[in-house]
């Protein structure tokens, strides 16, 4: 199936790194600060990882019946990233595995790159402090597009970075939204069951399949088109 394939690009929290414990404690304390009556469910808040914080963070005003939405929502933006800033590094975890799959499909042949809808400096935070952008030739931010997951505008740019066409590229994540995203995109896509996502919502996502663990990309990416391994 991804015999054709010769980039990876890889989506950041919940995929690279283990970002989830810092996301909830960033909502907790956002919502408890501005929206002290409302705090959806734990499944809405796995169910919206992937998209822009800035459109969740609207959602989540609308839906608690605030007055003006699109000003609420920008104070809790500015509440969100301070709060992120200071516990990025407490609260972040690596997962197992992920700098060897990387250097594993690096050494064979293939592209890698990030599309993220995390701003340009959270991001960088998050995958350096475990040394992963030495491993990363394309990048692309929530700063650097108009549109954001589940839109393929993130995808396309990274395939105007690497040079490629996007059937020529894989986008490895943990959510529905980057599932869509690749797939809109003409991507083939993997589903990382490392992430809080249940596969059968992968799959139903459009999923070209599942990788259980880090080492797993491994198996399943042979090789890209052209090396000998």
């Amino acid at each position: 199936m991804f015999r054709n394939a010769r980039a990876i690009v890889f989506d950041l929290d919940g995929t690279l790194v283990n970002t989830i414990p810092l996301i909830f404690a960033c909502y907790e304390h956002t919502l408890r600060a501005h929206l002290p009556n409302f705090m959806p469910p734990r499944e809405v808040i796995v169910g919206n990882l992937g998209r822009s914080l800035d459109a969740i963070l609207y959602d989540y005003a609308t839906a608690s019946g605030a007055d003006e939405p699109a000003t609420v929502s920008r104070s809790m933006l500015s509440t969100y990233r301070e709060f992120q800033r200071q516990n990025l590094g407490r609260l972040i975890q690596p997962y197992d595995g992920i700098p060897e799959a990387l250097a594993a499909l690096r050494a064979s042949g293939y592209v890698l790159g990030l599309a993220t809808s995390k701003v340009e400096w959270a991001a960088r935070l998050t995958y350096e402090h475990y040394g992963l952008g030495q491993y990363l030739d394309a990048l692309v931010f929530h700063d650097e597009t108009t549109l954001h997951k589940p839109h393929p505008e993130p995808l396309l740019l990274a395939a105007k970075k690497v040079g490629l066409q996007p059937g020529e590229m894989v986008y490895v994540g943990d959510s529905v939204h980057d599932m869509v995203a690749g797939k809109t995109a003409g991507m083939f896509t993997i589903g990382a069951m490392w992430g809080p996502f249940e596969p059968s919502l992968l799959q139903a996502a459009g999923a070209d399949a599942l990788a259980q663990t880090p080492a797993d990309l491994v198996s399943l990416l042979p090789g890209a088109q052209g090396t000998d391994r």
